[in-house]
């Protein structure tokens, strides 16, 4: 899900949170690292103090910091409405922001990050992305622009096991298709050249905002992903550059000279416009198979699809065509699985519970056939009656 590109990006010093008059209640729950203060409720304060506490580990994988430095826990707060999280913002930073900010002073204690109620998986997002940028800058206060937001773009697909109480990554293609069109040429917007990536500052970044996000992320991607080595350890020198003491100009030259300038820039920039013309996102994986399948390519249309459900599983689309796979190839069991697993999903119920019925039938499971042929009827006979009816009267007659 592409996310809108209001993050906390632009906040300055402000006045401290403290100004805010007490008139609301919030519930407050603490965890080793955190303390979250929720106007939703006490259950909201704890779960989202455990994902914040979840966030905080899988993202010091990535940067190996002493959490013991820490010198307070980290402050999360959140309104349950827009309005009170309007009127809190504009008390203290005299704006308001259409999305979660991460409010940061000289002052860790006074630092928080600051969000409002919406649905889960829009809240979760905003979650990841600013709790990524208060753990960072609760460490390095002025990290280079294109690490900071380039890694909060990158977790935001993150799931989480609240029975193990853990993170998990999950990887971030939303952008992959606007980046491939700038890269490639068929977007209006120009890629920002490799030098001013590395060098921007605030105001170069609101002001390329549609380029600056997709590219930052594909920076991460690329540095991270990449099968030469060379490049993985751009990345980990890049964090062992950041220092806490620096400005933002200062550490942006920093990591430049650690690990930037020892790689020859056109060659690089060449296998960065390699790797992400090679990527492919769930809708173009989704769409090979489609094609694949319709060719009668079964080996490739399954590989784009697992390859999709590696990146999605909350879609029904590759489970079905993975149902029509294995009942081309005569495993029912397995065509049955995957037609259910669709079905569960999101599939069209008529559709699923037809292909149900013909895998069933095919397996010489009657009973079943019956049922699941019956069941489509029901739920839409304009479309599946005739058919339908037809294998229905081959095992009743």
């Amino acid at each position: 899900m592409k996310r809108l590109v209001v993050f906390a990006l632009f906040v300055a010093l402000v006045a401290p949170a403290t100004l805010f008059a007490q008139t609301s209640t919030f519930e407050e729950y603490e965890t080793d690292h955190f303390r979250v203060l929720s106007e939703i409720g006490a259950e909201h304060a704890e779960e989202t103090a455990n994902k914040l506490e979840a966030l905080l580990y899988l993202f010091n994988d990535y940067f190996h910091f002493d959490l013991d430095e820490l010198p307070v826990r980290l402050r999360a707060r959140f309104f349950s409405t827009q309005d009170s999280y309007d009127t809190y913002l504009q008390r203290v930073i005299e704006q308001t922001r259409d999305d979660f900010v991460y409010l940061h002073y000289t002052d860790l204690a006074k630092s928080e990050l600051v969000g409002y109620a919406t649905d889960a998986e829009s809240f979760d997002i905003s979650l990841k992305h600013q709790g990524f940028i208060q753990f960072l800058r609760a460490f390095v206060p002025n990290p280079p622009l294109w690490m900071r937001e380039g890694f909060a773009v990158f977790f935001e697909e993150v799931e989480f096991d609240d029975e193990l109480g853990i993170a998990t990554y999950r990887e971030n293609l939303s952008w992959l298709e606007t980046l491939q069109a700038v890269v490639d040429g068929s977007s209006s917007l120009a890629p920002i050249a490799l030098d001013s990536m590395l060098q921007m500052d605030v105001a170069t970044a609101r002001n390329n905002i549609e380029v600056f996000y997709p590219q930052a992320w594909g920076m991460i991607s690329f540095l991270l992903n990449s099968d030469n080595r060379d490049y993985n350890r751009i990345i980990w020198d890049s964090i062992s550059a950041l220092d806490p003491e620096a400005t933002l100009a200062d550490n942006s030259t920093d990591v430049y000279e650690a690990a930037f300038q020892w790689e020859e820039e056109q060659i690089l920039v060449e296998a960065f416009v390699t790797y992400v013309g090679e990527r492919k996102s769930f809708r173009t994986l989704v769409q090979d198979g489609i094609d694949q399948y319709s060719a009668g390519n079964l080996d490739e249309a399954e590989r784009s699809f697992v390859t999709a459900l590696k990146l999605r599983e909350d879609n029904f689309i590759p489970f079905y065509y993975m149902g029509l796979i294995n009942y081309d190839r005569k495993n029912y069991s397995l065509s049955d699985f995957y037609y259910k697993e669709a079905l569960d999903k999101g599939a069209t119920e008529a559709l699923t519970y037809y292909a149900l019925g013909v895998n069933a039938y095919a397996d010489n499971r009657f009973d079943d056939a019956v049922a699941y042929l019956e069941e489509t009827i029901r739920l839409d006979p304009s479309a599946y009656e005739n058919k339908a009816q037809q294998l229905l009267d081959r095992i009743q007659g």
